[in-house]
This record gives C-alpha cells, structure tokens and sequence, in this order.
C-alpha cells in the first residue's frame, strides 16, 4: 500500500516551523544591533549619571581592542542589566578566608596532644 504525497503548495508562502539560513542571518543580526553588540561582547562596563537628562544614567562598556562605546538608560536598574548582559561574570572568589592555605598559621583543637 502506497501513501500519496501531500499536494504541493500553490503560489505564495507556505508554513513551516523551521527559519531559512536568510532569516535566521536576519534575526541574529537584528538581536546584536538591539542588545549593543550582543552578549558578552565588552570587558567591563560602569555607570556614570547626568542630573537633569531625559536619560540619567549612561552605560560606558570597554571592549578588547576597540574604543569605548555608550548607552543611556531611563534607570540604574535597566543600566545594570545591560552591564550584565554584555560583560563577562567575574570567576568566584572565596570569602573564607584572608590567605592562602600555606600562609595561615597551623590551627590545632584542644587536646591534640601539644603542651602549652
């Protein structure tokens, strides 16, 4: 038993969940230009404010090789989720301690067996 294949599309645009290799160079390109450059694109960024401008708070980001850039925002919060977006997280650091293991002095518990 043969299936018979679905009738071919008439003129015009037929649907499909999929994006062309040309729409999707289009959206990502679209997104890059509306996030500043895109993700992750800066070194560092910081946030100067100008009292009395329609937009308060401007976002200076440094990138690698290249001149700074700015944006200006209504409010620090929507300026700090930009730094956020377009700088890279800073590797974790331990709060636990002051310095290195091989500096600290040697801590021992009470009745380890060394006289005082």
């Amino acid at each position: 038993m043969s299936v018979p294949a679905p009738p071919a599309p008439k003129g015009g645009k037929h649907f499909t969940p999929f994006y062309s290799a040309a729409e999707e160079a289009v959206t990502k390109a679209e997104e890059e230009t509306s996030k500043g450059g895109g993700h992750m694109s800066s070194t560092c960024g910081r946030i100067v404010r100008t009292p009395g401008a329609d937009l308060p708070y401007k976002v200076v980001l440094t990138h690698h090789g290249r001149a700074e850039s700015t944006q200006s925002f209504a409010t620090m919060r929507e300026a700090e989720a930009f730094i956020r977006r377009n700088t890279p997280v800073p590797a974790p650091r331990s709060t636990l301690r002051d310095q290195d293991a091989t500096e600290a002095p040697p801590i021992h518990a009470p009745n380890d067996g060394i006289a005082e």
